[in-house]
């Protein structure tokens, strides 16, 4: 198992329980594919340095994990379904 960060950028317009449920969907595929969430960092709503759907801001959100990266495809597919999840980027920490 080795250390990855998630980034996430989610519509900002949605109201916070649409958002609410789109983090808990993610936190559900991440868990039922074996990654552990060591946290859960909300960042809140940010300027975007570029246009996302013709809106110049993003709610972003960050999580630390220790999971397989094998299972990366596969939360990969299920957050590419979810059209409130704009971005998203899992990074490879070095420990």
């Amino acid at each position: 198992m080795a250390k990855y960060e998630l980034m996430l950028i989610v519509n900002p317009s949605i109201s916070e329980a649409d958002r609410n449920t789109t983090l808990e969907n993610v936190k559900t595929a991440l868990t039922n594919t074996g990654a552990k969430i060591e946290k859960e960092d909300v960042w809140w709503d940010k300027k975007l340095a570029y246009k996302i759907n013709s809106s110049d801001r993003g709610f972003y959100v960050l999580f630390t994990l220790e999971m397989n990266g094998k299972s990366i495809v596969e939360i990969t597919k299920l957050m590419n379904l979810d059209l409130n999840i704009w971005r998203h980027m899992f990074v490879r920490q070095d420990v």
